[in-house]
Parts: C-alpha cells; structure tokens; sequence
C-alpha cells in the first residue's frame, strides 16, 4: 500500500487567515466606536434638551382634588359640656360594667 502525504495550507493560508482576523478585529472596532459616538450624542441631546425646555414639561402638575359630592355639607359642632348623659360615661380604665 502506497501512502502519499500532501501538504497543504502553507505560507498562503497563514496569511489568508491573519488577514481575516485582521478585518475582524477591525471591524469589530469600528462597530464599537460607532455604537460609542451614537450613545454620546444620543446623552448630549437628552442633556441639551433637558436644559432648555422648561421644567413644566418634565413634571407635569397634578391639578388639586375637587371636593365630593360637589355639594356643601352642612354639619353642627357638638360639645360635650351640653350633652345630658355627660355624668354617665364610663371610663376605659373603670371597672364598672
């Protein structure tokens, strides 16, 4: 049985192969510094914007709570000085009943 080896790749393929990482390596760089410069401009344009727009703007005010029912409540204060079981409340600390 004849067995013949047959060398191949070489010089040429070491070269192929450093030049596409290369270019990977580049083009991975370049798609970095890109997303890098979007997201400093996107932050700047958020800062400037934040700065000349008026505050309003960001926080809106809550208008007040208008009154339920919409209707007056007409109610009598009432003192105990003029109530007549006055003298016959029981006390929480008592032990009465």
């Amino acid at each position: 049985m004849f067995i013949t080896y047959r060398r191949t790749g070489g010089i040429f393929a070491l070269l192929t192969f450093a030049a596409v990482a290369f270019a990977a390596t580049v083009l991975t760089v370049v798609v970095a510094a890109t997303v890098l410069i979007v997201a400093l401009g996107t932050a700047a344009a958020v800062l400037l914007a934040r700065a000349v727009l008026p505050a309003s703007w960001r926080h809106h005010t809550i208008p007040p709570p208008t009154a339920w029912p919409h209707d007056t409540l007409e109610a009598r204060v009432v003192h105990p000085h003029g109530s007549s079981d006055e003298r016959n409340r029981l006390r929480m600390d008592s032990d009465k009943g």
